[in-house]
């Protein structure tokens, strides 16, 4: 089926190549059945992607790390809630499910519409399908006093500066507490984005970036940095031995996981 998006959302269709390329591999990182399941019902032309090697790598570090980050967080609180922000086409649920965990899936209505074509809703799984900027997704959350992870995976990178402050306020001010797992671009990426090998082939760019994840504290006071955590190290250990030359540059300009509190002691 032709899936037409653009702008930010069309790069959504990234990290799903990415994922359904992965399981096609003997020594798959991710195992993520149910993206090569999807991909192989769009009419889109994935084939400007396959030399994106850095991307490819990029990615599947990235989703490695936090499908493990947000499955530690799973097991010590199992029956929590689960915010994810800006979710895409992407199959986090399927892959850390523990079978209790209350999970929300936050995207813009034209993402959530085509969502629904690939993925089923159930009394776990609920979309939303509003803007992350948009305070009145908050009233479609029911806590009932679990405790909170919010992820964002490929979003604020997309944001301006005071987009991320305005979206860390609505946090702040709608929950008690939570933890929340952000990817965040470094700046080193965010000046060399022309050069982006899978991004430059798309209406897209780059609005924002970090140095070291302490840029968050500073737009909200009232969050507390608890982890950073370079995609790189990660990443190194899936490169082919002739592709590691790149590592100590990834180091540089690589994405990272900024891990946040709120309210909790």
């Amino acid at each position: 089926m032709k899936i037409k998006l653009e702008g930010v959302m069309e790069t959504l269709l990234i990290p799903l190549y990415i994922r359904g390329e992965d399981f096609k591999k003997e020594k798959s990182v991710l195992k993520d059945k149910k993206s090569a399941e999807i991909m192989s019902k769009i009419d889109y032309d994935f084939s400007k992607f396959k030399d994106g090697w850095t991307s490819y790598y990029g990615v599947l570090a990235r989703a490695k790390t936090m499908d493990e980050k947000a499955q530690s967080f799973i097991m010590k609180n199992p029956d929590c809630v689960v915010i994810y922000i800006g979710c895409g086409f992407d199959t986090r649920f399927e892959r850390i499910d523990n079978g209790k965990i209350q999970w929300y899936n936050l995207d813009f209505p034209e993402v959530i519409q085509k969502r629904r074509l690939f993925f089923d809703e159930n009394e776990r799984v609920i979309n939303i399908s509003k803007s992350a900027l948009d305070p009145s997704w908050i009233e479609n959350i029911r806590i009932d006093g679990k405790e909170v992870l919010i992820i964002s995976e490929g979003v604020l990178m997309y944001f301006e500066e005071k987009e991320v402050k305005k979206f860390l306020e609505i946090l702040t001010e709608n929950f008690e507490k939570f933890e929340a797992q952000f990817d965040l671009l470094s700046l080193g990426a965010l000046k060399m984005q022309k050069k982006h090998d899978t991004l430059k082939k798309m209406n897209a760019q780059f609005k924002w970036g970090v140095k070291d994840g302490s840029e968050l504290v500073k737009l909200n006071p009232k969050i507390k940095q608890v982890g950073l955590i370079n995609f790189t190290v990660k990443m190194k250990k899936m490169l082919p031995f002739t592709k590691k030359w790149i590592i100590p540059f990834m180091y540089l300009y690589n994405n990272r996981l900024g891990i946040y509190t709120y309210g909790v002691k």
